[in-house]
């Protein structure tokens, strides 16, 4: 049976000014606009809005916190907190010391997001994840290796591997608040098409493009009528 597993990676507006290193002089100047406009295209109470849908909905749910910008707020049995660094930098360029900082694990929690999924460099592919086993860790959103500024990102639907003593858990798409209704009807073939695997489906959003809540409940609707068949399990990250 397929596992559905839904993370939010929580970090605000403020993280829209931060030039990817990957980007080039297009993406830049997209990223500019984008940082401008953030009070008409996004939602600075985009947390609020997506953690109150859960809550009222009842739904599994992994939010990974920006340090710099939120904490855990209340301990609910489908709710999980994970960490998504203290300031949102990628983790594979920084100094030894920043990195340190960025993955100290000040909410005492298990599981991981990485920056741009930025964690596991070819030059060195050790040396994030001890870090991260050091501050106890457990489980980590994965999307691929990088090189420098390159990468070898894909999404997969597959079961989660065990990496350098942490349990790595495939991303399988990302769905946004202002996603096209094309794409929402993609990631629901795509379930639907993997329904028997023996493996995770894990879905990723951000809290600031969430204008309104309608892909959400598109989404908590779809895996709870396949949850009411027997068809699908909705879990926690660290449920994988």
């Amino acid at each position: 049976m397929l596992k559905f597993c839904l993370t939010v990676d929580c970090e605000g507006v403020e993280t829209l000014k931060q030039i990817s290193p990957r980007w080039n002089t297009i993406d830049k100047i997209k990223g500019k606009i984008n940082y401008a406009l953030r009070n008409i295209r996004y939602n600075k109470d985009g947390f609020k809005l997506v953690y109150n849908e859960i809550k009222n909905q009842k739904f599994p749910c992994t939010f990974m916190l920006v340090g710099k910008k939120y904490k855990p707020i209340e301990k609910l049995s489908f709710i999980e907190w994970g960490y998504h660094s203290l300031n949102h930098l990628p983790l594979t360029l920084i100094s030894k010391e920043k990195l340190e900082n960025e993955v100290k694990n000040i909410y005492n929690v298990k599981s991981f997001t990485a920056p741009l999924w930025m964690i596991e460099d070819i030059s060195n592919p050790l040396r994030v994840f001890k870090v991260l086993k050091k501050n106890k860790y457990k489980f980590v959103v994965y999307k691929g290796k990088d090189d420098g500024i390159k990468h070898f990102h894909k999404l997969e639907i597959t079961k989660p591997e065990i990496k350098y003593d942490i349990k790595l858990v495939h991303l399988s798409n990302c769905f946004e608040g202002n996603s096209s209704k094309e794409h929402i009807e993609k990631i629901k073939m795509e379930i639907l098409e993997n329904i028997n695997k023996d493996a995770v489906y894990l879905l990723s959003t951000h809290d600031f493009t969430h204008k309104n809540n309608k892909n959400l409940r598109i989404i908590i609707s779809f895996i709870k009528h396949l949850q009411t068949q027997g068809k699908i399990k909705a879990i926690k990250l660290s449920e994988a």
